[in-house]
């Protein structure tokens, strides 16, 4: 067995690349390593090398092909990562297919799960994993005009982690770059159900800019107005019901058009007007947060990406998607 070292293994100890390169061998301990390095059944350059040596761009191992390393088990190779994906039930994936056909996949996204994994959640499942899961399960042949070899199926945009509803995916790379094209040109109407603390007016047009920034004691993204700095951002929101919650006082169930696509514009444009998200733990009302917890058991935002529309050139009508309102939505207007 030879193996040549490249710039990705280089400048590495050679004892403590051989004890990555044989981790496959579960039979293989670490004093059996060390014997093989001085026994001389494993050389560098067909010579001997002492355990320090430090490994060279081009530099070629030689295992002996009687070094006795027993039954390969390339099984503690995969990550935890790779173990949760691998056992992801299709079946559950399933369920949340509001459409699918070969340009595009549509997901009716839960609240709690990452579109992309994130820094502080790289070990979680994430909607990305759900996706490739189910491209793998249905054998999907890639078409497009570019790189077929290449393109991997992927999400059009993104939606906060606690917020569920309408998520849509390219499976081929013409039908991402056109979604791409029409979401820059603002061809796309994308509607948001959500439910807010106190009795919203008919009509609101918000058009307020905003402003990205890092909040370092929190350690996270935040948005705030900011009429200098800020870029353009509009909401419109229309009251659909009123009421006179038990525990959580006067609740408005809102519908919200986004004619821009701001990080957290919707959360932070009614908690400005006076109208916070019930359940919103950056912007909300945290003494209703607490009740909306403590009595119901709520503990995200409430808000749902409820419809998204737009022309489909491929087959020249109208598209659209809609995913039925979350049962913890239901659990706050049964109240």
């Amino acid at each position: 067995m030879q193996i040549v070292i490249d710039k990705s293994n280089a400048d590495q100890r050679f004892d403590r690349f051989m004890r990555k390169w044989l981790k496959v061998y579960p039979s293989i301990r670490l004093a059996d390593i060390y014997a093989l390095i001085r026994k001389g059944w494993v050389k560098v350059n067909t010579k001997r090398q002492k355990e320090e040596y430090r490994l060279q761009v081009g530099d070629t191992v030689v295992i002996h092909e009687n070094a006795k390393l027993g039954d390969a088990d390339f099984s503690v190779l995969i990550s935890p990562k790779d173990r949760q994906i691998k056992n992801i039930n299709v079946d559950k994936i399933n369920k949340r297919i509001v459409y699918e056909d070969q340009n595009r996949l549509v997901f009716d996204k839960p609240a709690g799960i990452l579109v992309h994994p994130g820094n502080q959640h790289w070990k979680d499942l994430c909607m990305n994993d759900y996706l490739e899961k189910w491209v793998e399960g249905s054998r999907l042949e890639v078409v497009g005009s570019k790189s077929a070899v290449t393109f991997k199926p992927s999400f059009w945009y993104r939606l906060d982690k606690d917020t569920s509803g309408i998520l849509i995916a390219g499976k081929t790379y013409d039908a991402l770059q056109y979604i791409n094209k029409i979401i820059r040109e603002r061809q796309i109407e994308k509607y948001y159900l959500t439910l807010v603390a106190g009795q919203f007016p008919d009509h609101l047009l918000i058009d307020k800019p905003l402003e990205k920034k890092y909040n370092e004691r929190m350690d996270r993204s935040e948005v705030t107005i900011d009429f200098r700095y800020g870029v353009a951002a509009k909401t419109e929101c229309r009251c659909e019901d009123f009421f006179q919650h038990e525990v959580l006082w006067p609740c408005s169930l809102v519908k919200v058009k986004i004619e821009t696509g701001r990080m957290h514009q919707i959360r932070i444009h009614l908690a400005d007007a006076g109208y916070p998200v019930l359940g919103d733990l950056t912007y909300g009302n945290p003494a209703i947060n607490r009740i909306l917890y403590k009595s119901l058991g709520i503990n995200r935002q409430l808000l749902h990406c409820w419809k998204y529309s737009f022309y489909d050139y491929l087959t020249s009508q109208q598209r659209s998607f809609e995913a039925p309102m979350p049962e913890d939505f239901e659990k706050v207007l049964q109240k």
